[in-house]
């Protein structure tokens, strides 16, 4: 197929040319060539990975060669999308596609302003079809416009979302309707039947309420597909077809929204920037018109290969480091570039040596039969062309008790940059940005066969600074934050969460409940723990004001804490609270320094009127060996201090 590439690269992107109004009439009829877009909020976004809608779109019109883009993005509003910087607005990116159909997925989040404020949200909506009917994005016409209602929410376990937002969501389901027809557009109620498919007792539509699994999406997709183009019945879903979508989705997803996009199109790629970005980006266009064309092919009955061809995509080019790598050495030799307090010694528990799988370590935990997991990641910092998620959770036991392990296993293999983990409710709480991912075993066998995404949204424009610091508070959240640079906005039960260049979310599993505190601009903060008063200690600064914890209206930031002790460069803490570690040291806070001197430190931690400072006493460990990078500690068994590197 022929290769139409585009480059998001600040405000590039051609604008597009005004032009008069179409209107759109149900059922839709498409022509060979259409390029059809998929935009609005978390309906659309999550529903690429399950595909229906789109499937049934192809199998229909098997010999219109048609290109479907889904840009939709978490919690969107038809006139709130934050994007990354330099990122391109919505405008931009339908033109880059050269949309001739556009399906536009709003209401749920305006919904959360109540019924009060339904003449306001015709008001907006009105605009948003206005500006849309009347740009050229494919050059020539106006694009046919299609609005999509909110689907219902279900009551299930921790929060009765039907009873919470049914009523509302009905509400601006007919709002819709009404400007649709005022406006002359499409309008696609699939409220009403999601809805009816959610009032049997445990249907199981949702995992939180909101948000479709699976059987969920098949009835959205049904649904969406008869109201659109006037069909009684839907064909059953062609599996192949929706496994083809699904895969260049993806694909597409990796070219749409690129992890580390500070360093592509933000302010960094001026003096950080990757070379080898565009090319990247580049091999990712041919991969997903491999995949058109994949699809096309089996809409049409041909023939083709169990696996995808993308022999046509060339390598990418070889980058010139600016400065040398840092040389690898064994673990012996890493130990002799120690300085080692006199008071401690320092042995090898587990290397890469004996298990490769812990190749590239990023972060430690301890479970409760001894066991240290470790997450590891080979594909920081960010997805390249072909490299299907492969980053890994390993467990690693002493089971002879000698102080150093023996025995490995691969929970997980088939991550994406986990830069945080913790273990809770009976599986794993990961970070794969833009997602907060649940993993499990449910068979008993060791290693993890349950993936949910529990929420969608979190930033990805700077990797290392996403999603990290995952702990439990006292009262039984997961606490978790990302740093500068980030945007996130997180569609939840109760409404969009909203946060810009950097903030803390708390999370309450039992209640579905995400909120979030703390903003304001800190840089390369990682570390986190609770002394034993429940004080919420944190890297860059320690995180002890109260003016900090509440936030100011989005986008708004707190002012930096000025005179509050900052650090670069910090990778975890812990306090000292055990006595078998010396007196003078009891009550101590031990610190990872990965950046600009390779050590871990000790401090004493003292309390002041408002807040607490720390102060510097001496190193545990200096390393001469600039390789040495320490990325988290952890106390464990033996009344060890362990160190990741």
């Amino acid at each position: 197929p022929a290769l139409e590439a585009y480059a998001i690269y600040g405000n590039t992107a051609p604008r597009p040319i005004e032009t008069s109004a179409i209107s759109t009439s149900l059922p839709l009829r498409l022509e060979q060539g259409d390029r059809v877009a998929l935009i609005g909020n978390t309906l659309f976004d999550r529903d690429r990975d399950f595909g229906y809608f789109e499937s049934l779109i192809h199998q229909t019109h098997p010999d219109l060669n048609l290109k479907v883009r889904t840009l939709a993005w978490s919690a969107d509003e038809v006139d709130l999308q934050p994007r990354p910087d330099n990122f391109g607005d919505l405008d931009q990116h339908l033109t880059a596609q050269k949309a001739d159909v556009v399906f536009a997925a709003f209401g749920f989040n305006e919904s959360f302003a109540g019924i009060e404020a339904i003449p306001q949200f015709k008001e907006r909506l009105r605009k948003f079809i206005r500006h849309t009917q009347t740009q050229a994005y494919n050059g020539k016409t106006g694009p046919r416009l299609v609005l999509v209602s909110p689907v219902a929410n279900e009551n299930v376990e921790g929060v009765n979302a039907a009873d919470l937002n049914n009523p509302r969501l009905a509400a601006y389901t007919e709002a819709m309707a009404d400007v649709a027809k005022e406006e002359r557009i499409g309008f696609v109620n699939v409220f009403d039947a999601t809805r009816s498919a959610m009032a049997p007792p445990k249907t199981d539509l949702t995992f939180n309420g909101a948000h479709l699994l699976d059987p969920g999406s098949r009835v959205f997709g049904k649904t969406a597909f008869e109201k659109t183009f006037g069909k009684e019945l839907a064909p059953e879903v062609n599996e192949r077809i929706r496994a083809a979508v699904v895969d260049k989705n993806e694909q597409f997803f990796y070219r749409y929204r690129p992890l580390n996009s500070f360093y592509y199109t933000g302010e960094r790629n001026k003096g950080y920037g990757y070379l080898d970005f565009l090319p990247a980006m580049r091999n990712f266009d041919i991969m997903v018109a491999n995949r058109d064309q994949r699809i096309w092919d089996l809409a049409t009955g041909r023939q083709v290969p169990e696996g995808i061809d993308d022999s046509n995509v060339p390598e990418l080019p070889k980058t010139i480091e600016a400065r040398g790598a840092n040389k690898w050495l064994s673990p012996a030799d890493e130990m002799a570039a120690f300085q080692v307090d006199p008071e401690f010694e320092v042995n090898l528990f587990a290397s890469e040596e004996d298990f490769p799988d812990i190749a590239c370590p990023i972060q430690m935990r301890w479970d409760a039969q001894g066991r240290m997991w470790v997450s590891c990641s080979t594909t920081y910092p960010h997805v390249y062309p072909g490299q299907a998620p492969s980053d890994k959770l390993v467990i690693l036991e002493d089971t002879d008790g000698d102080g150093k392990a023996d025995k490995s296993t691969v929970f997980a293999d088939d991550l994406q940059i986990p830069l945080s983990f913790v273990l809770g409710n009976g599986g794993v709480y990961v970070s794969e940005e833009p997602h907060l991912l649940f993993i499990k075993d449910t068979d008993g066998d060791g290693k993890a066969d349950f993936r949910q995404r529990i929420f969608t949204g979190f930033g990805t424009e700077d990797s290392h600074h996403a999603l990290h610091d995952f702990v439990w508070t006292p009262d039984g959240d997961l606490l978790f934050r990302e740093s500068i640079f980030h945007n996130s906005q997180v569609e939840t039960v109760y409404g969009p969460i909203r946060a810009k260049n950097s903030a803390w979310f708390r999370y309450r599993p039992s209640t579905h409940r995400l909120t979030t505190f703390g903003a304001y601009p800190n840089t390369n903060p990682w570390g986190v723990t609770y002394d034993d008063w429940g004080n919420h200690v944190a890297s860059h600064p320690i995180f002890a004001t109260a003016f900090h914890a509440t936030n100011p209206p989005y986008p708004d930031q707190h002012p930096k804490p000025s005179g509050m002790q900052a650090y670069s460069g910090t990778c975890g803490h812990e306090f000292v609270d055990f006595d078998f570690w010396p007196e003078e040291m009891q009550g101590g806070f031990v610190k990872a320094r990965y950046k600009p001197n390779n050590r871990i430190e000790i401090h004493k931690w003292i309390e002041q009127d408002d807040s607490f400072v720390e102060e510097y006493q001496r190193d545990l460990i200096f390393s001469t060996n600039l390789s040495f990078i320490p990325v988290d500690i952890r106390f464990g068994p033996r009344g060890a201090l362990y160190v990741c590197d």
